[in-house]
């Protein structure tokens, strides 16, 4: 591995630099990307993180190489259009957080809900989403830069658009009744223009969801340099219930609320980072932790994902929180 080109950002809500440094760390789940250290450091006004040095946007393609996770996660759907069996736990999380978003958004009037997924790849989640609606409900669009994946989300029914979130145009302002980012806020260059984007594609009273992690939480508190919510180099930007109500009240909109979802795969990619700095050239390390893999499934990603389901499901329990949260910000009127 090389070294790569970085910046230093400020904080993208006050503009300042002044930060404290809160723990380093460097990449583990990838062996051609780059082995520099990153530190993640705290805004001493406003009190959200960020990576410093941070990537330069034309290292995106370094950072993020063919084999990364999220590009190789197309999945083949029934002939039937329904649900394979092991999708279905997934889809009725999927539908109880939509159903929480539909109340907090208020009534449509009648109409089909209009629902747009951020980063939607090959459209999956919203298959989730359709399932817990009646048919002719909800109108699903979805976004991505993967237009290979977009195109199999097409297939499937939704509406897509290929482009970056926060630069696209075609997307219809004021149009949309709930937005939703799992995971991404964090990996933007600008996360104030992501969620303005967001506010500005919403009708009045329309709800953003963003997934993100939480790096106040107990679990990154309690391993810092080696928790799984680092994802080093490629999360530029670490949020608290404290910064996202922040972030909201920065763009004119509410915080609702913040919730604490279960997320396993942050503690597989926990315990790879500590083990593969003490046992360096140990191949049982990336066997038994796999941090790619993980997301293929096969009998032991499901032995990892249900242990560690129910440790943080403990943590979420003792602690109110886990390392992951869902945010909800809604449009005034």
């Amino acid at each position: 591995m090389t070294a790569i080109r970085t910046v230093r950002r400020p904080c993208a809500l006050c503009g300042t630099t002044d930060a404290t440094v809160l723990w380093s760390g460097h990449e583990h789940e990838y062996a051609d990307t780059t082995d520099e250290t990153f530190s993640v450091v705290r805004c001493d006004k406003r009190g959200l993180g960020r990576l410093d040095p941070c990537p330069d946007i034309s290292e995106l393609d370094t950072i993020y190489p063919p084999t990364y996770y999220s590009y190789n996660m197309v999945s083949e759907r029934r002939a039937d259009g329904r649900l394979p069996l092991k999708e279905k736990v997934s889809a009725k999380y999927a539908g109880s957080v939509l159903s929480a978003a539909v109340e907090r958004a208020g009534a449509a009037d009648g109409r089909p809900l209009k629902l747009l997924d951020v980063g939607c790849g090959d459209g999956r989640i919203l298959d989730y989403y359709q399932a817990n609606r009646a048919p002719g409900t909800l109108e699903t669009w979805g976004i991505d830069i993967n237009a290979d994946a977009l195109a199999i989300a097409e297939k499937a029914g939704h509406r897509t658009v290929h482009g970056a979130f926060e630069k696209e145009s075609e997307l219809p302002d004021g149009y949309f009744d709930i937005i939703i980012a799992r995971h991404v806020i964090e990996h933007v260059e600008d996360p104030v223009a992501f969620a303005s984007r967001a506010r500005d594609l919403l009708r009045p009273g329309g709800v953003f969801l963003a997934a993100t992690p939480d790096f106040a939480s107990p679990d990154a508190r309690k391993f810092e340099g080696h928790w799984g919510g680092n994802h080093f180099p490629r999360h530029w930007w670490f949020f608290d219930g404290a910064a996202m109500r922040a972030l909201a009240e920065h763009i004119g909109m509410e915080c609702l609320a913040v919730d604490y979802e279960l997320n396993p795969v942050f503690w597989t990619w926990t315990a790879h980072s500590a083990l593969r700095d003490r046992y360096p050239s140990a191949k049982w390390v990336d066997a038994v932790f796999p941090p790619v893999k993980i997301f293929y499934g096969g009998a032991r990603s499901f032995l990892l994902q249900g242990v560690f389901t129910v440790i943080d499901g403990v943590v979420r329990k003792r602690s109110g929180m886990t390392g992951s949260m869902l945010a909800t910000l809604r449009k005034p009127g």
